[in-house]
């Protein structure tokens, strides 16, 4: 869906320009999921875009049995939406977010790996001249069989088994007071320990698109693609953006905590750092 080399990614799978994607309005196999809330959404999106508010759907139980649940569940989500196993899904919002980052993961979580975030979102869209609608679409439900992909997440039971060991790096894409402890969102304050402090938004353009590939590398600088990596923040959204980067970039063995520092800095047995 995009080109080999655009912004000279590795691996641009997950990523669809705005000159690409326009190319897509009237392909039955792609569905636009616009992931802002419906309000924004009513006053003008990509024609045909189903409204998704992803934001509205967090998951704070990694047991097996909590990521059972929460994958047959967005898979139902995502079926009531039009969206099945092979359809192709450009999600978006204002600008390069989390949200529809996110999106892309969750996709892909759920064992289709044809999602995309579009570039620069619907400012950029709008900037070049691209058609809007204020019409809700008309959609089909289509049946979504969950394959859960266990390659892009982890949970709070491994990773605490696995702290500390050798050939994991642990990304934490919160702001640095959060990763600090000086801004306390759970019972527990601080961070994993032994991570490495990368707030997400870093990877952002001030005009909301994301920074080319060798911009990128500067701020997981000294991580091999190689390596296995897994991203948190506070609810896994944030940690999402940060995973879609460094698939971006590459490195194929990212995972999300979907839990996050929500269930981490609630649990009773888990080691904090400050």
């Amino acid at each position: 869906m995009v080109s080999g080399n655009y912004k000279g990614y590795p691996d641009p799978s997950h990523i669809i320009s705005v000159e690409e994607a326009s190319k897509l309005l009237k392909d039955k196999n792609v569905v636009f999921v616009d992931t802002r809330n419906y309000w924004k959404y009513a006053k003008g999106h990509i024609p045909g875009a189903v409204n998704l508010e992803l934001y509205a759907f967090h998951w704070f139980d990694t047991s097996s049995d909590g990521l059972n649940t929460f994958a047959r569940e967005m898979a139902h989500l995502f079926g009531a939406h039009g969206i099945d196993n092979g359809k192709q899904v450009v999600f978006y919002q204002n600008d390069s977010g989390y949200d529809a980052a996110r999106g892309v993961w969750l996709l892909e979580f759920l064992g289709n790996k044809n999602g995309r975030m579009l570039d620069g979102g619907l400012r950029l869209w709008k900037r070049k001249k691209g058609q809007l609608s204020k019409a809700d679409p008309e959609v089909t439900r289509a049946s979504f069989v969950p394959r859960m992909n266990s390659g892009v997440v982890t949970g709070v039971d491994e990773l605490s088994h696995r702290l500390g060991e050798g050939g994991l790096t642990i990304i934490d894409a919160r702001s640095r007071g959060e990763y600090d402890g000086t801004y306390r969102r759970a019972l527990k304050a601080g961070h994993v320990p032994g991570a490495r402090n990368i707030e997400w938004a870093k990877a952002l353009r001030k005009d909301g698109t994301l920074k080319d590939a060798r911009q990128l590398m500067a701020l997981y600088e000294g991580l091999s693609p190689r390596g296995e990596v897994v991203t948190y923040c506070q609810s896994g959204y944030r940690a999402a953006h940060s995973w879609l980067v460094l698939r971006l970039l590459g490195f194929e063995g990212a995972r999300n905590y979907l839990g996050s520092w929500y269930e981490w800095g609630n649990h009773p047995s888990t080691r904090v750092e400050r």
